[in-house]
């Protein structure tokens, strides 16, 4: 009898248990949902603000590689820049892989250099193609888009001083060294002089 009523314990208690952690399982799928409705809402936003911005620079990338710009801009608003999805579409013309493919290799965190390794290819070769498309489709875009092919994440704050990019960057400073304007007459040579 004494081992029933410690068997029916032990049971009502476990049930207890589960009721109680049932609630903050919910709440943790709730708050799981809500962020994620929120990221979803992000990218939508950052869809329309690069529809709208930079719709013909899209235009001579998806031209000049064969493209859709829905592709270009999943991948604008994956946070890759231009010079990231300039490699993507070379190393796929270049070893006629799918740009999926490649973008998966760099989504895994892997570098330039790896992927052209994986791939067969010389970076060196990579590299020179890249900059030869930057000036095919540079040539072709007026001084605006030319900036905000630059400065294509910087928010433009209130005043139209940018504002700090959503997206993140690299340390500007390193520990311990200061940067700034040369000291005068500290210019290349470093002899000091102001001239002969």
């Amino acid at each position: 009898m004494r081992n029933f009523r410690n068997i029916f314990g032990i049971l009502f208690f476990g049930i207890i248990l589960s009721g109680l952690a049932s609630p903050l399982r919910a709440q943790e799928a709730a708050k799981e949902a809500g962020q994620e409705e929120a990221r979803r809402e992000e990218r939508l936003r950052d869809r329309e603000m690069i529809l709208k911005n930079e719709s013909k620079i899209l235009e001579k990338y998806a031209e000049r590689f064969g493209v859709g710009i829905d592709t270009l801009v999943d991948l604008r608003v994956k946070r890759f820049g231009y010079g990231e999805i300039t490699h993507a579409l070379v190393l796929s013309k270049m070893t006629e892989r799918p740009l999926d493919e490649i973008v998966a290799m760099r989504d895994s965190g892997k570098g330039w250099g790896q992927i052209a390794d994986e791939l067969g290819v010389k970076l060196g070769k990579v590299k020179r193609e890249v900059k030869r498309e930057h000036r095919r489709v540079n040539r072709e875009l007026t001084i605006e888009e030319r900036r905000r092919l630059r400065h294509s994440w910087v928010v433009e704050s209130e005043r139209g001083r940018p504002a700090e990019s959503g997206r993140p960057g690299y340390e500007k400073e390193k520990p311990g060294r200061e940067y700034g304007p040369p000291e005068p007459g500290r210019g290349r040579g470093g002899r000091g002089g102001g001239g002969r």
